[in-house]
């Protein structure tokens, strides 16, 4: 049964349409110049594209948006609302995790990994199998169900979420569910749900990063086996024991090349062998979680490990990277409003609320307040405020993006240029957030964590340290810049995602249609007047519509006034961008690379539809019109619009997110309190309150 439903599969996606398209594609790239490597390449990834987009079912919202009346709704993210014993689940594992963390029992500072009581806890709640369906021993929970629980995760220990995302977004839950037989699922399924299973993703070479195109690691298929050979380099969450992804070259299946990718599901034996053997690989960020490196050697699975069909291990992969991204959005969102109480909240607030005693200095606050710089706080300096404003606009809006891409990806719509711009916006807005925090705190962010040096090398016995002072500094800013910077290079840098892979998610559709038609004609040495026709009329239809349309406002969720405002004027300037993008080809159709700068990142269109997507999806968020979000709302739009002029900023945008810094900063705001007001921070050290602690 399973090599009759691989082969259904198998056929029913090697289809002749989508191979014509492929050839047309690298006859096109060949005309232009590219080499034969740079041909098979391309073609390759554009190929594994198409396939993932068969994936999904239905018409992603943002291409429609651009080229055609888009349809408001389709952009709310809706109401949280787990089923019953999902949120049960949920519930029961935070409670956990904060009962461990509260009581230092977290994590193993020995080991480095989270402690075997937490890991085996949470199996027995049912943690790791919240998004397995209930027939296979999990609780059933959608992906649209997951973003509240990933920001938790983030605040109680980032590397808590990222173990979650691992083991069911990448792998192997999410292609298990996807692309395996009904055999595949009964037996792999039930264990990771009980925990049995820590899933991991192997699609990174060590000279294959964003170019999966050009893999290494090889199956080779004999009789009733595949042979493993190659590395894989670096590999998140992989432990002895548990279960991997591989995204591997298939030989023996008489593919061509290029087209001969697969996905093969591994069992990591509990120990290296001399077919196995990996090394965990000593990083500045995933403390604790155990990321390593591997080479398999021989190794044989046996030939029901073939996870779908030959051919498609790449746009498979594609497909779940697509289903991912959301959780990078959520969780670079949580960093940054972590990062943000860090220098807002007075750390001591809270211990003299549980004590009945009153502030000794009168509302002093956190860094913002304790900083004097030039005769005053920091935090009154009016571009400390704007740099805090912003953060907090990209930051709500860049929650509301991560958890749109999961609902999306939980209704079966593959929106990869959302995708993309969840994770691009999101990880832009972290790392921005990182450095003005990091300026903001001054000296005090070079200092080790004393905390964190002191609690590590009594655990691993390194005695030559000394004792931890009484007040040990803490450093949560400083000391972690590089888990800040990681995000941008999740699934590819972000300047690779925003000047090839949004660029090619935008006008595949475009390209397929009008472009490669053309391309064949002229190709053949024909003028190509029908095809140019129909490219022209499309040109010139969208053009119209973008002058005289904007956006299908029916059955918005809450509607008000100022709501639809935001969000007419947000889908207005889409279908603009749709004119600009369809004007960039026509001018740039032959000069591939000033084609990717005009539509990529730094001030491109991909950079300006990042901004108008914020913008439009956290209006629809909205449930009221006179609240501090309802001005957050506003100043995102002022931005967008402002980035469509080809600007950054303006005097009246920077007075806006000044405004908004000085309601984050004000306890008694909505903004605080949602916000910052329950997330845990470290003392200030040369606090004036406390300075004989540390002097």
């Amino acid at each position: 049964m399973l090599q009759q439903d691989q082969e259904k599969a198998a056929d029913n996606s090697n289809t002749p349409a989508a191979s014509k398209d492929v050839d047309a594609v690298s006859m096109i790239l060949k005309q232009a110049g590219k080499t034969a490597d740079e041909v098979a390449a391309l073609a390759t990834l554009d190929d594994a594209d198409r396939s993932a987009e068969h994936q999904f079912s239905g018409q992603a919202p943002t291409i429609t948006s651009l080229f055609g009346p888009g349809v408001a709704r389709e952009f709310e993210v809706g109401v949280f609302s787990p089923a019953p014993q999902v949120a049960e689940v949920m519930g029961q594992s935070v409670e956990f995790l904060i009962r461990h963390k509260e009581a230092g029992t977290l994590v193993d500072n020995e080991r480095m990994l989270f402690s075997e009581a937490v890991l085996k806890g949470l199996a027995e709640i049912g943690f790791f199998g919240l998004a397995i369906p209930s027939e296979y021993g999990g609780s059933g929970a959608k992906l649209g169900d997951l973003g509240p629980l990933l920001r938790t995760l983030t605040f109680i220990h980032p590397d808590l979420a990222v173990l979650f995302e691992v083991h069911n977004f990448l792998g192997p839950v999410t292609p298990i569910l996807d692309f395996g037989t009904e055999e595949q699922r009964q037996h792999y399924l039930p264990r990771m749900a009980r925990g049995e299973l820590l899933g991991s993703f192997a699609l990174t070479e060590p000279d294959v990063g964003a170019d999966p195109s050009k893999l290494r690691m090889t199956a080779r298929l004999e009789g009733d086996e595949y042979v493993l050979n190659g590395v894989k380099w670096p590999i998140t969450n992989v432990i002895y024991g548990g279960i991997c992804v591989l995204v591997v070259k298939l030989d023996g299946h008489d593919l061509p090349a290029g087209r001969d990718s697969g996905m093969v599901l591994l069992e990591v034996p509990p120990a290296d062998t001399e077919h196995f053997q990996m090394k965990r690989n000593d990083l500045n960020a995933f403390d604790y979680l155990w990321n390593a490196r591997f080479r398999l050697t021989d190794y044989r699975v046996g030939k029901d490990c073939l996870l779908g069909p030959p051919g498609r291990g790449l746009s498979q992969a594609f497909s779940s990277l697509a289903k991912g991204r959301g959780g990078i959005g959520v969780n670079s969102a949580a960093k940054t409003f972590k990062l943000l109480a860090h220098l807002i909240r007075d750390p001591e607030a809270k211990k003299q609320a549980d004590q009945n005693v009153s502030n000794p200095e009168n509302g002093a606050a956190g860094w913002v307040s304790f900083r004097s710089t030039f005769g005053q706080p920091i935090g009154s300096a009016p571009r400390i405020q704007a740099w805090i404003g912003r953060a907090t606009c990209h930051g709500l809006a860049a929650r509301v993006l991560g958890d749109l891409c999961f609902r999306l990806a939980a209704n079966g719509v593959r929106d990869e240029t959302q995708g993309m711009i969840a994770k691009v916006y999101a990880t832009k807005c972290l790392l921005q957030t990182a450095v003005n925090c990091y300026q903001i705190q001054g000296g005090r962010s070079v200092h080790t964590d004393e905390r964190r040096k002191y609690t590590r090398a009594s655990a691993q016995g390194t005695s030559s340290l000394g004792y931890m002072p009484e007040f040990p500094i803490e450093n949560y800013i400083g000391e972690n810049m590089h888990e800040f910077t990681i995000a941008t290079v999740y699934e590819g840098p972000n300047a690779v995602l925003a000047d090839v892979g949004a660029p090619n998610a935008m006008t595949r559709g475009i390209r397929a249609d009008y472009l490669e038609p053309i391309g064949v004609s002229e190709l053949e040495g024909k003028f190509g007047l029908w095809p140019k026709m129909k490219f022209g009329w499309f040109i010139a239809k969208t053009t119209l519509g973008s002058w005289l349309g904007s956006g299908n406002l029916r059955d918005v969720a809450n509607p008000f006034p100022l709501k639809l405002r935001l969000a007419r004027r947000a889908l207005k300037r889409n279908r603009i961008l749709g004119r600009r993008i369809l004007w960039v080809i026509a001018r740039y159709q032959k000069s591939f690379m000033d084609q990717k700068f005009v539509l990529g990142d730094e001030g491109g269109v991909f950079d300006q539809l990042c901004h108008n997507l914020a913008s439009l999806c956290f209006a629809l968020s909205l449930d009221q019109s006179d609240s501090e979000y309802a001005k957050v709302a506003e100043v995102l739009d002022l931005e967008a619009s402002i980035r469509m002029g080809g600007n950054e900023s303006s005097p009246a945008l920077q007075r806006a997110w000044a405004e908004v810094g000085q309601m984050i900063m004000d306890p008694q705001s909505s903004l605080y309190r949602d916000l910052l007001a329950d997330i845990e921070v470290a003392d200030i050290p040369l606090d004036p309150r406390w300075i004989e602690r540390y002097i």
